[in-house]
């Protein structure tokens, strides 16, 4: 009986050992300049500002999209409201939201 369960959790522990082992590694990512920094606290600012202003920004931030899909995204935004998000707004926001929700 003992040995039996001996057999159990050394099959168990292989089995979480090649769990663990298949497993995706990421790989550590570098701190941003201080400019990069500022540049994205500038940028969630105005997407605060701008984007929240219409809905919940929980909405946005719930996915990850590539610059191009963000950039797409942001144009339709800046069409459903003239002049309230401007192109310099729009860049800075692309650049938030990529770096912090980027593929």
């Amino acid at each position: 009986m003992r040995l039996r369960a001996v057999y159990s959790c050394l099959v168990i522990l292989l089995i979480v050992f090649f769990i663990a082992g298949c497993s995706k590694k990421e790989e550590p990512k570098t701190a941003p300049s201080e400019p990069a920094v500022a540049a994205m606290g500038e940028g969630k600012t105005l997407f605060e500002q701008k984007c929240g202003v219409c809905h919940n920004l929980d909405r946005a931030t719930a996915r990850t999209e590539t610059k191009e899909k963000w950039s797409e995204i942001i144009k339709e935004m800046q069409g459903k409201r003239a002049d309230w998000i401007s192109d310099d707004d729009a860049a800075r926001i692309l650049d938030y939201l990529t770096s912090a929700y980027g593929k």
